[in-house]
């Protein structure tokens, strides 16, 4: 049963725990260096990541991995019962009985398999439909970041989300506008490093769009 920390766990932790991040640092312990490590760490992360619980929770588990070589899926699941956290300890469990390549930390980074499919087609609609069903609130920032759209093509989605407010109709019809004005270069390939763009800013987990893909174990 394997022991490292996967991709897919650490993104189940930024979309569950992101807003809990500080009290998970001090129950792994985020370094070695006692509570005042700690909090100095945790104030780093702050500073360099301002106005992303995502963004910073991400950091922090980055840090966590780079400074202790003995971090493991028990450590983690240990910590996230002693804050309480039963449901997600026992959901990180559960991903240890799936075959799946180790988080790699390169610099601040962390790497994650490309899909096992045909990169250099263009992108599908079913696949643009199951990404623009699960990105939610953050669709006007990769919108205006990675997708090139205009703000007022931005007002004009965002006017589909009434009556309900439903952030599919909005996110679908961006990505419809940016699939046909890229053309033939509207390929899995590009639209797969413009999300990693949004999960390395710290606004996009993995989990968002690796369902969209057949995300290699």
């Amino acid at each position: 049963m394997g022991e490292k920390v996967t991709h897919k766990m650490v993104s189940h932790i930024e979309g569950t725990i992101a807003a809990d991040w500080q009290n998970l640092a001090y129950h792994l312990p985020l370094n070695d260096k006692g509570m005042i490590g700690v909090k100095n760490e945790i104030d780093n992360i702050e500073h360099s990541d301002r106005g992303s619980l995502v963004g910073q929770c991400k950091n922090m588990l980055i840090a966590w991995l780079k400074n202790d070589e003995q971090a493991t899926v028990t450590k983690l699941v240990k910590a996230l019962r002693d804050m309480g956290k039963n449901r997600s300890a026992t959901e990180i469990e559960a991903m240890r009985e799936v075959q799946e390549d180790p988080v790699t930390v390169e610099g601040n980074s962390t790497t994650v398999a490309e899909p096992k499919i045909n990169m250099n087609r263009r992108v599908e609609d079913a696949e643009l439909s199951k990404i623009a069903g699960k990105i939610s609130i953050p669709w006007r920032r990769f919108a205006s970041e990675q997708l090139n759209i205009s703000q007022t093509e931005i007002s004009n989605a965002a006017q589909k989300m009434l009556p309900d407010m439903n952030t599919y109709n909005a996110a679908i019809d961006v990505f419809h506008l940016w699939k046909n004005r890229q053309g033939d270069k509207a390929t899995v390939k590009k639209l797969w490093d413009l999300l990693e763009n949004g999960r390395q800013g710290g606004y996009l987990s993995l989990d968002i769009y690796e369902h969209a893909f057949d995300v290699k174990k």
